[in-house]
């Protein structure tokens, strides 16, 4: 979870950009990202950079009982004598991967510069269910979706490979995470990654028994969107794939426009989290302001900017919203439910404000500080900073928030189009609504 201010943009940068937004000119597809190459020097001043900044300013000065300084010194060789940059950054990450947190990693340059033509995402998830591997999700927008692919699917092989094989191979190659779910995210990942261009095959099974094989080719990466309906029972939609500062805008009208619903379904799954503040400004549309946890550093120290003369340490205190939403609130999640998706389900869930349906969340809930620290080479290591504890819930960080009403899609079901977790929210929502006022 994002949860520091980034650094202002200059009023000049902001100015030339706003001008350059208003040309007629078509926009230029930004030239690939090439990272350049390494020297011995830069690899092991990049080592002991994120050596040193977990040892010194990771959340937990115990490091999740791991022995920092013996595993670090255990991976050092590994990681200096990767065979190329791609390996050591790799190396690096899996060496904080030890920690067994979700929001701590190393982005190599190329995570981070990227252009948007270089990066894909094949919007599948699936997972192990007594002994088969389903397809979970695929993504409404996705060229998975368009050639067919529907949640139940039995997958069967991967690249010609057999999945419980594969599953086994990426489940060795990621690093470590918060639970076993978030570590399921991390091998998803594997699956859906790729350069733009490159090819998955797939060989599945129909709920019939008949097998089909599907090519998929890598697309370029398409930006997360905010979906919103208002249902003809009166019940209003709301689902988003991020909580990123760009959707603000888009939020805020979805809600206006849910306004008169008569109940609400709020669809976190598949939500990994992102900005705090935004977070708490979503729980104004549904709680009084007020506190609804606290922030935990390490030792309790404020965390400082501006060499300690700014105070930046964030709190969980929910801002008045010009207006608050009251009808009875079903929130859904699921294992991909991550950060500051947990964050708002739990919230809602421990002021009584929400019915809360589907599986047990990710358990990823630390926070870190802004973009992370810029290593040596071009990369940057993002770290745990805070812990967000939510009032009248135990820690989630590593447990996840548990549903009151635990739902599970019956993969049959799923192949028909019908979505079990929010029947049983609209069914909730449907008995709420019809239930005779308390005292009558």
């Amino acid at each position: 979870m994002r949860t520091l201010p980034r650094t202002h943009t200059l009023l000049a940068l902001a100015l030339a950009a706003a001008l350059t937004g208003c040309a007629n000119t078509p926009r230029a597809v930004p030239k690939p990202f090439v990272p350049e190459r390494m020297s011995a020097e830069d690899r092991q001043a990049a080592y002991a950079e994120v050596v040193t900044l977990i040892q010194t300013r990771y959340i937990d000065a115990s490091h999740n009982g791991v022995a920092w300084s013996a595993v670090a010194e255990r991976y050092r060789q590994k990681v200096l004598d990767a065979p190329d940059d791609r390996r050591f950054w790799e190396e690096l990450n899996r060496l904080v991967g030890e920690l067994k947190d979700a929001h701590s990693r190393v982005l190599s340059p190329l995570d981070i510069k990227a252009t948007r033509e270089q990066r894909g995402n094949h919007g599948l998830e699936m997972r192990p269910r007594d002994g088969r591997w389903l397809l979970t999700q695929v993504a409404g927008s996705s060229q998975a979706a368009l050639q067919g692919l529907r949640p139940g699917l039995q997958v069967l092989q991967v690249d010609g490979q057999p999945v419980q094989q594969w599953w086994a191979e990426q489940a060795e190659k990621v690093r470590g995470s918060s639970t076993e779910r978030s570590q399921q995210v991390l091998i998803n990942g594997k699956l859906n990654g790729g350069e733009v261009g490159s090819e998955r095959r797939l060989q599945l099974r129909r709920s019939d028994g008949s097998e089909f094989e599907i090519t998929l080719r890598q697309d370029a990466l398409q930006a997360p969107a905010v979906r919103s309906h208002l249902l003809p029972d009166g019940t209003g939609y709301l689902r988003f794939m991020a909580f990123g500062g760009a959707l603000r805008t888009d939020l805020d009208h979805a809600l206006r426009r849910l306004a008169p619903a008569k109940g609400l379904v709020l669809d976190l799954r598949g939500n990994p989290g992102g900005d705090l503040k935004l977070t708490t400004e979503l729980l104004g549309w549904f709680l009084p302001p007020g506190e609804v946890g606290k922030v935990v550093t390490r030792d309790n120290k404020r965390l400082t900017a501006l060499l300690g003369l700014l105070d930046i340490t964030p709190d969980l205190q929910v801002k008045a919203q010009a207006q608050r939403l009251q009808q009875p609130l079903a929130v859904l999640i699921d294992e991909r439910s991550a950060s500051a998706a947990e964050l708002m389900a739990a919230a809602l869930q421990a002021k009584g404000r929400a019915r809360v349906f589907g599986a047990t969340s990710c358990g990823c809930l630390l926070g870190v500080r802004g973009q992370g620290e810029a290593l040596r080479g071009g990369g940057r290591l993002v770290f745990s900073e805070i812990e967000l504890l939510v009032d009248g819930q135990p820690r989630i960080e590593g447990v996840g928030v548990v549903p009151h009403e635990a739902v599970w899609n019956d993969p049959g079901e799923m192949l028909l189009g019908r979505d079990a977790v929010l029947a049983a929210a609209r069914q909730w929502l449907k008995q709420t609504l019809e239930a005779p006022p308390a005292g009558a």
